[in-house]
């Protein structure tokens, strides 16, 4: 999604550079939390030796055809903030545009919208982080969002998240949830830019739906 007016190479989607700053975020404050002894000792727990499988989307010259004219005419309006306008994506948009834009996350991350939340399936492959000796490690798991945009603020919080199949510990947990994962991308001045033009962001039942902001 071509938000920005020169997007450098591979970051033209707004979507997607959110969804990885926000996968990001979670996977190192899932390290920075865990600690080093902790992850050595619970390494088997938390953390596999190859990749799970996630699913990719495919679309038709059709549906790409009709998505790019939807977020064209989206940020035309965005950018003249002077017509309302909404945009509604679904997840099948959304991986779409994670696939055609960013191939380098293909088979890492699918998004899925359900009851008004957001969630993302990852199978993240690990480097070697400071003490962590992780390369040759995946972080294969599912976090559940819940995001919003109200005021100029993007708020991306976690409402549950599952590595192998197993909840995190609630302490770890609780550290999550009074986090905001988006609060990188607002210290971006391309990004924060882009989130300055938008009123409001929902995720309604299995969508989300962006609305321009309008200059008085």
């Amino acid at each position: 999604m071509n938000l920005d007016d020169h997007p450098p190479k591979k970051r033209g989607c707004f979507f997607y550079g959110c969804l990885a700053v926000i996968i990001f975020s979670l996977a190192a404050s899932l390290l920075a939390y865990l600690g080093y002894r902790y992850l050595r000792n619970q390494m088997a727990r938390f953390l596999d030796t190859t990749p799970a499988p996630i699913e990719t989307v495919e679309i038709s010259p059709a549906e790409r055809d009709g998505l790019q004219q939807r977020l064209a005419a989206f940020k035309k309006a965005m950018d003249g903030q002077k017509i309302p306008r909404e945009l509604t994506l679904t997840a099948r948009d959304l991986n779409a545009l994670i696939a055609e834009q960013a191939p380098e996350w293909k088979g890492k991350l699918f998004a899925t919208i359900d009851n008004g939340r957001i969630k993302g399936r990852i199978s993240l492959p690990l480097e070697n982080f400071g003490p962590f000796k992780l390369k040759g490690k995946y972080l294969n798991g599912t976090a559940t969002f819940k995001a919003s945009l109200e005021t100029g603020t993007l708020n991306v919080t976690i409402e549950q998240v599952e590595v192998k199949r197993q909840p995190l510990p609630s302490w770890i947990l609780s550290k999550f949830r009074a986090q905001n994962l988006a609060q990188a991308l607002q210290s971006d001045p391309r990004s924060a830019q882009t989130i300055q033009k938008l009123e409001s962001l929902r995720v309604v039942n299995d969508v989300v739906v962006l609305k321009n902001r309008i200059k008085e």
